[in-house]
């Protein structure tokens, strides 16, 4: 099996979130697949498959150290930038089979920059504002001042698959200030039921919307993760919910991991019909760091 390091939701290398992509992984079980996972621990392995039927045209699997996923978004950019590279796709759509059904992936020709990968993400189910009670206890476990808290959009949580707690604050600098209590944090997921804490800020532009985001799951074995293609999909309906994109705005960037020293940045782009947001779709680039062959 050929396996490739890859980080998305960049440019650079050794930035960005990253993931390792196994192709030809066919014929290998389960226990191998997560022995594999286990082995490259320090990112989220898509494994890429033939295709098992006409209504697709490649199957991928996602796992960690722990457990298999139905589907990482960072992991997709990754491997669908792998099989770009190697002429096994081009632009334009490829269907994905995973565990969360198929999907369209579009890579996006970037002329002189890398093409963008892009997939679809239908809206999540967005809770009730969490009573700011709560949220001053969730503020508190990320040793953030209660302050600091945005003053009028509420912390709520979304749910599609995962689950994440969204905290907004005032701005970006409040996002220097988290230097969150593990497990506490665990405690409060237990409780609230989410598997992570998604704490972002909105900054208006002259032309355009964009955000700055850091993001904790304890609970899943991920003190931070570097950018999450999956929680910005939550972010565009919350804002979408809450009414706070202008007339004629079509998406925003996000931006995440500078606190880690691996940032980046995910396109979102809103699905729009007669004014209901259907889905958003994530785009992100990515770098190939290194390339081998598996032994097994």
């Amino acid at each position: 099996m050929r396996i490739f390091q890859v980080d998305a939701f960049t440019r650079t290398r050794f930035t960005g979130n990253p993931a390792t992509v196994v192709l030809d992984a066919d014929g290998h079980d389960d226990a191998t697949l997560g022995a594999v996972a286990r082995e490259f621990a320090h990112a989220e392995v898509a494994f890429v498959l033939a295709p098992a039927g006409a209504d697709h045209d490649v199957r991928l699997r996602f796992f960690n150290s722990r457990k298999e996923a139905p589907f990482v978004g960072h992991a997709t950019i990754a491997a669908h930038t792998v099989l770009l590279a190697l002429g096994r796709r081009g632009v334009g759509v490829s269907r994905q089979h995973s565990g969360t059904g198929i999907l369209e992936v579009r890579a996006i020709d970037g002329t002189n920059d890398a093409p963008l990968i892009e997939f679809r993400q239908t809206v999540p189910q967005l809770d009730a504002p969490l009573p700011l009670k709560t949220t001053l206890r969730v503020a508190e476990a990320l040793r953030l001042p209660g302050t600091q808290l945005h003053e009028v959009l509420p912390a709520r949580i979304a749910r599609k698959g995962s689950t994440r707690l969204l905290v907004p604050v005032g701005d970006a600098g409040a996002l220097d200030l988290l230097a969150p209590n593990v497990d506490t944090l665990i405690a409060l997921g237990n409780e609230l039921g989410t598997d992570g804490f998604f704490v972002f800020s909105v900054d208006r532009g002259a032309a355009s919307l964009s955000t700055q985001s850091r993001m904790f799951c304890p609970a899943l074995g991920i003190p931070e993760d570097p950018v999450s293609g999956n929680a910005h999909s939550m972010l565009a309906a919350y804002l979408w919910d809450l009414e706070q994109f202008d007339a004629g705005t079509t998406g925003f960037t996000g931006y995440q991991g500078r606190h880690v020293k691996r940032p980046g940045e995910v396109h979102v782009k809103l699905e729009v019909e007669r004014g209901h947001l259907l889905a958003a779709h994530i785009g992100g680039r990515a770098v190939i760091v290194s390339e081998g062959t598996l032994a097994i």
